[in-house]
């Protein structure tokens, strides 16, 4: 098993807070990380001050169960974060109660902290993991915030279809003609086959052939 960097994770609790520390270790060593918890890896006999000194040196990241009884100046947990400060090596705040400003050290107040307390057990887990694995940066595409944009004033969203004089969808391009059958037939035309006339007039003729020749805008081209 590894942990971040290659290193271990090693967990600075208070006494009363063995539970939550217990809790910690447990889903880290669970998530492939190695942990050092003294409960679990220190045996009656060994140099604790020693043992301590050793976990801290080979650890990669200091989870620290902030608390009240975290901050008690009778506490070991003392000298555990201010051996990390002092060396400048990376100290994980995981808050398990709520606290007041004035509860944490100055030389602490400036980290960021990630509350365990208050969340279920999944929330929280994930809380955990998070924070000791540091930032890994988005996890997914977000989704555009924004509105689909909308055409100008004035420009349509589609090409309008032209007018014919006489009837039809369309105007056909110069040159053309329209297929026979093609277009609304009646009476005797439509019995014969005969094609129906496109225009009923000269002057609806000369109607369409000015609109085929009229400049058009660019968006209805």
């Amino acid at each position: 098993m590894t942990a971040v960097g290659g290193g271990s994770v090693f967990i600075s609790y208070a006494g009363p807070d063995r539970v939550w520390a217990e809790w910690v270790a447990w889903h880290l060593h669970d998530a492939g990380h190695r942990v050092v918890l003294d409960v679990w890896d220190w045996s009656a006999g060994d140099n604790f001050v020693a043992r301590m000194d050793e976990a801290l040196n080979s650890a990669t990241a200091v989870v620290a169960l902030f608390s009240r009884h975290y901050f008690d100046d009778s506490r070991w947990t003392r000298e555990e974060w201010s051996s990390v400060v002092a060396r400048r090596e990376r100290l994980v705040p995981l808050v398990i109660e709520p606290l007041d400003d004035t509860d944490v050290p100055a030389l602490l107040a400036p980290l960021i902290r990630r509350n365990l307390h208050g969340l279920d057990e999944q929330q929280a887990r994930g809380a955990l993991l998070d924070a000791v694995a540091g930032a890994r940066g988005p996890r997914a595409r977000p989704a555009f915030p924004g509105a689909p944009a909308s055409p100008p004033p004035g420009v349509p969203g589609h090409r309008p279809t032209l007018p014919v004089p006489g009837g039809g969808q369309g105007l056909p391009s110069p040159g053309t003609s329209r297929a026979p059958g093609a277009g609304p037939s009646s009476g005797a035309s439509g019995a014969s086959g005969a094609e129906a006339p496109l225009f009923s007039s000269p002057e609806e003729r000369t109607q369409a052939r000015d609109l085929a020749k009229a400049p058009r805008r660019p968006d209805t081209a």
